[in-house]
């Protein structure tokens, strides 16, 4: 997967032209939509197209460089302005949405040369021009969420500096990045191709335009699971959260969630589908109804992804992949009111126990339920809540101050919603609560996890035609960014592969960079060989190895053969986003249903990679546990260059063990 560039379906295969630049400005909502009424096709199509780099031009030296600067490219985090003098209002939110891309590419700061043509030619502005411009820009800043600071002036007829604002020390240079520029009116910048003297008094400016956050990770990403026995109205709830409009009756709001035909046809989720949501700081809620999912992003500081999940027992092996593999910040254990506990809610109850995943409860269906109906569900879910497996006492929720409370004692007690998805009763708590959440990771554990090295772990493969392989997965730590060369494994022969990222997406968008935290899709300039769920695409400074033995202790919940367990037997078990086979070649004791010890287990089909301290867990059959990894056993594992021999990762180690 390439560069991605927004192109016109008519210019495709004819030269870019002027229309075509024009197009690839339509990136926010606005444009969205005027680029539909135009009727313009726009697409994304890959692009080979080079590199270009940019760096402050005016501000690094005391005296103007030439007449001249280097000619504006499409590409890069350098804008040219001739003015922006009183631009209209229409004309003013196509500058912000440009400036957006600008800072984009910019990873967070865009330059800005004020005076200047697209050919470099330093016409320059009177005064009054001038300061109108750097109004305008001032203005523009302020609705980009950036700041604006003049670096330096210069009067471009005695070639001197008029003003030199200091550069402040936390200032880099701008990042080199690709980026869509824009192709002014006609009538705005023209240049001269006579070399005629320049006017007195004229000026240009640099302009720096920052972010005070990286502009790919504004928002603070929160992942919430939906749980519940299948016709609990997982779907339902979740569609009419993300999309604004309420349900029917007859499960018209589910179908934006589902992703094959089966699901339509029966009604019930079978697979994983993801659908966001996003607040403001002042808490108001961005979604579908009026918002496309790249403004839902600009507008947010905080977005939640909704994960749902399947509620039949016969897909419960993808519930649990949704749990361990996807890593959710909370549950959402749906129930429905007139059905009360049962199926499989206690089950997926027990797995937000057993995994640590903090949960709350949405009651559904209350506008078709008696209301002594509703409350004998609630008691039943007070009951379970109080009870010696979970020890968080259920919160009913019936006011904005309630929801208030919910969010910050969460971790103590459970909230309980009663809602419609219908009627839309009590749905405005439900979006105060989400509103309210913070991340379950302390703010600690957040920036070093973010600091540290890039780690990411798959948990999807799809092969796209003619773009070749692409991975899916969750960035567990630090920053992966385009062209990084990152290491993949480990694969069946205990082998890692070197790759270089090509693209990332994520929120099925093209991004610069992925964040810790953030679920993306990955695509590679050189990915030789097949990956497969459970690998691990890290930097080259981690240790490089894999693990077929480990050591777990492990506590049975759920064992109905009248036999304990012992050495040999073999199970399911789901580790991160691994699910493999294991075997228990060692063990301290054979155990039953409510007993735990510590076991030995091996990978019955190839190694994987896991650390101390993972959750785990397992079942076979009807047989259910739960555990943590307490020891590994590493070997050692070899690199694969691309197209070319393989080196040691770890070439002490393997000197070693061939020792």
């Amino acid at each position: 997967m390439g560069k991605m560039d927004l192109v016109n379906n008519a210019d495709l295969q004819s030269p870019p032209t002027k229309e075509l630049s024009d197009t690839k400005r339509l990136c926010d909502e606005t444009d969205y939509k005027m680029a539909k009424r135009q009727n313009l096709g726009c697409f994304f199509v890959g692009s080979d197209g080079p590199r270009h780099r940019g760096n402050r031009l005016l501000s690094n030296s005391e005296q103007l460089p030439d007449t001249e600067l280097p000619p504006e490219v499409e590409e890069g985090n350098i804008e040219y302005k001739l003015k922006l003098v009183n631009p209209n209002p229409s004309r003013l939110e196509h500058l912000v949405t440009q400036m957006k891309w600008r800072l984009r590419e910019g990873q967070g700061e865009a330059v800005y040369e004020i005076g200047v043509c697209d050919n470099g030619k330093l016409a320059g502005l009177c005064r009054d021009e001038m300061d109108a411009s750097i109004q305008t820009l001032r203005t523009m800043s302020k609705l980009a969420d950036a700041e604006c600071i003049v670096l330096k002036e210069f009067n471009v007829a005695d070639n001197k500096t008029v003003s030199n604002v200091p550069t402040p020390a936390f200032l880099k240079p701008p990042v080199p990045k690709m980026a869509w520029g824009e192709v002014e009116d006609k009538n705005e910048k023209t240049a001269s191709s006579s070399s005629s003297a320049l006017t007195p008094d004229k000026f240009v400016c640099e302009v720096l335009i920052r972010r005070s956050q990286d502009e790919d990770c504004m928002w603070t990403d929160l992942r919430v699971a939906m749980l519940g026995n299948v016709d609990a109205g997982k779907s339902t709830l979740c569609g009419v959260l993300t999309h604004g409009e309420l349900d029917n009756g007859a499960g018209k709001a589910r179908l934006n969630l589902f992703r094959h035909l089966h699901e339509i046809q029966s009604g019930h989720t079978s697979s994983i589908s993801r659908e966001i949501l996003g607040f403001d700081k002042q808490g108001r809620m961005f979604n579908y109804e009026n918002h496309s999912i790249e403004s839902i992003l600009d507008c947010s500081s905080k977005i939640i992804t909704f994960i749902d999940l399947a509620g039949s027992q016969k897909y419960l092996k993808t519930t649990v992949f949704g749990l361990t593999g996807h890593c959710p910040d909370y549950a959402a254990l749906v129930v429905n009111s007139k059905q009360g506990l049962v199926g499989t809610f206690r089950e997926h109850l027990g797995l937000t126990v057993a995994l640590r995943v903090l949960s709350f409860v949405c009651i559904t269906k209350i506008d078709g339920t008696a209301p002594t109906t509703v409350r004998r569900c609630r008691m039943q879910i007070e009951n379970i809540l109080k009870g010696p497996a979970v020890r968080r006492p259920a919160y009913v929720v019936s006011s904005l101050s309630d929801a208030e409370d919910a969010a910050l004692q969460i971790r103590e007690r459970t909230p309980v919603f009663m809602v419609s998805a219908v009627t839309g009763d009590n749905l405005s708590l439900l979006h105060h609560f989400l509103s309210r959440l913070k991340p379950a990771l302390s703010p600690e554990a957040r920036t070093q996890a973010l600091q540290a090295a890039p780690r990411f772990s798959v948990d999807g493969v799809l092969t796209v035609t003619g773009q070749g392989t692409i991975i899916t997965g969750l960035t567990t730590k630090g920053t992966i960014r385009e062209e990084d060369t990152m290491l993949l494994g480990p694969f069946g022969d205990k082998s890692y592969q070197e790759v270089k990222v090509a693209s990332i997406q994520c929120n099925r968008l093209p991004r610069r960079l992925a964040k810790c935290g953030q679920s993306v899709s990955l695509g590679f300039h050189n990915l030789e060989r097949t990956p497969r769920k459970g690998m691990i695409l890290q930097s080259p400074s981690y240790e490089s190895y894999c693990v077929e033995e480990f050591t777990a202790e492990i506590y049975i919940l759920q064992h109905t053969s009248s036999s304990k367990l012992k050495r040999g037997f073999e199970a399911t078990v789901f580790i991160d986003s691994i699910r493999q086979t294991v075997e228990i070649i060692d063990m301290d004791r054979e155990i039953t249903t409510g007993q735990k010890t510590k076991v030995k287990l091996k990978f019955v089909q190839f190694p994987d990679v896991i650390s101390v301290g993972s959750r785990l867990f397992f079942r076979n059959g009807r047989t259910k546990g739960m555990g943590t990894v307490v020891d590994i056993v590493k070997i050692p594992s070899r690199i694969r260059t691309s197209g070319s021999g393989e080196t040691s990762a770890n070439s002490d180690l393997v000197l070693d063990e061939l020792n």
